[in-house]
């Protein structure tokens, strides 16, 4: 909650975005301009991946915590929600679009005050679907904007796409969106407090994330001790 807290606090043009860092997203920062450029715009970065957390504390940070996706969407759950309240996801299919209105409005959100978009794959390199997607989100009076298609696809496309969005508070969460949709189980708090929360993930979707579990990993201890103070966030 003090995340959403602190982004809302802000008093910018455009959207006041929130990222959730993990290895994979540290790999992809060492080399996607891109993405450095999305991060260094955004309002608040948080930890989410189990080893950057360790490796903070390791390095002095004792008094920090993770905060996740499932984290974010779970206090968003939690507010009281009200007139002014509007709410856009973008989510990768209708199952999940289902799933979340369901689950705001259980919660006491107005059903007219949510709209949802599945955008096309590749809609990222289409600059006209992209500006009419940010008409309809500023059009919508949006103030809560969840993007569950995945990054470095949401921060990338929020930061390119800048005030045209109007300035919702912006929420990269990913698959944690599927997950608060109930379209699939998170892993159990003791996998997650063992930082064994990915083998859960690769369980699910072995095929999708073997090179980025088994590979592409294998890159973050090298990049951790080529960058000590992790400055690349």
């Amino acid at each position: 909650m003090d995340a959403i807290v602190a982004a809302e606090a802000l008093d910018i043009e455009g959207p006041r975005m929130i990222v959730t860092a993990n290895v994979d997203h540290i790999l992809s920062l060492a080399h996607d301009r891109a993405f450095r450029a999305a991060y260094a715009s955004a309002a608040v970065r948080t930890l989410d991946g189990m080893p950057l957390l360790w490796l903070a504390r390791i390095r002095g940070g004792r008094k920090l915590h993770r905060v996740t996706g499932h984290d974010l969407l779970t206090a968003l759950l939690a507010r009281r929600w009200t007139s002014y309240s509007r709410l856009f996801v973008v989510s990768p299919n209708e199952e999940v679009s289902r799933g979340i209105v369901g689950r705001f409005v259980a919660q006491g959100a107005d059903q007219a005050h949510i709209r949802t978009e599945i955008p096309p794959f590749g809609f990222e390199h289409d600059q006209l679907y992209s500006d009419r997607l940010a008409s309809h989100i500023r059009g919508h009076h949006t103030t809560t904007l969840l993007m569950g298609i995945g990054a470095p696809k949401s921060e990338i496309w929020i930061h390119r796409q800048g005030a045209l969005l109007g300035s919702p508070v912006a929420l990269c969460v990913g698959g944690a969106l599927a997950v608060c949709a109930g379209i699939e189980r998170r892993a159990p708090v003791s996998l997650q407090r063992l930082g064994l929360e990915w083998f859960w993930r690769f369980r699910l979707a072995p095929r999708r994330l073997f090179h980025r579990y088994f590979i592409r990993s294998w890159r973050f201890p090298l990049l951790a001790l080529k960058n000590p103070d992790l400055t690349i966030l």
